[in-house]
């Protein structure tokens, strides 16, 4: 299992936001954030589709309410809070869900799910929120489940595989060109490790997930 990700606070730096909607799939949106989320989900996915399992049409399709490439049976799903959009990739059934920790009235959250739980704090709120998200994505049941919390964000994957989430996960970062670059010519830049650095590449930063707290280099913003 995979996880590839974008922190669009700094992946939009040298990107002309009009031409993202290339990826918009002739949909449409009450508000920019989250226009430009559904743009970026969606050439995450068809990007490290192309480069990493190189699936040479990554076109879309909805089954179920659920987006499924169209010619491959790779899975993946994708979950966007706060700046942070990323995609799950396995070649079972998957679900992820990422929330950045609010504050809310959890207590009225959770007495409108009849849960019967009493002075909920942040953490324990959003670990049932993702993992029910999550939940909801994979629409099969569960093998398997891992919850991790990074920083102030919570994230939840289900899988219909049976294997530790945890020992079996790699994290990467994508992180935009550092010269002006055009959303067309986006899918088409070569990825790199972040020691090949040039105007002419997408950087693949590899995060190492061997423990919880490894998952800090992550640095999600929290601001």
């Amino acid at each position: 299992m995979e996880i590839f990700y974008i922190n669009s606070d700094t992946f939009l730096t040298n990107l002309d936001l009009k031409s993202l909607d290339i990826f918009l799939e002739k949909k449409s949106f009450k508000s920019e954030k989250q226009k430009i989320q559904f743009c970026l989900g969606r050439f995450l996915v068809k990007y490290v589709a192309q480069t990493r399992f190189n699936i040479q049409n990554p076109e879309i399709e909805i089954v179920n309410k659920k987006p499924r490439f169209k010619y491959s049976d790779i899975n993946f799903s994708i979950s966007h809070s706060k700046n942070i959009i990323l995609a799950a990739f396995d070649t079972a059934p998957v679900g992820a869900d990422i929330e950045f920790m609010k504050n809310r009235k959890f207590d009225e959250i959770f007495k409108y799910y009849k849960l019967g739980i009493k002075n909920p704090d942040a953490e324990y709120f959003y670990r049932f929120w993702t993992e029910l998200e999550a939940g909801i994505k994979l629409q099969t049941p569960e093998k398997s489940c891992a919850v991790f919390k990074i920083n102030n964000f919570m994230l939840a994957i289900k899988s219909y595989s049976s294997f530790d989430i945890k020992s079996k996960l790699k994290i990467y970062e994508l992180k935009s060109p550092t010269d002006k670059t055009n959303p067309r010519e986006l899918i088409s830049l070569k990825p790199v490790n972040a020691s090949s650095i040039n105007e002419n590449t997408l950087v693949i930063q590899d995060i190492n997930t061997a423990s919880l707290t490894s998952f800090l280099p992550l640095n999600l913003k929290t601001e």
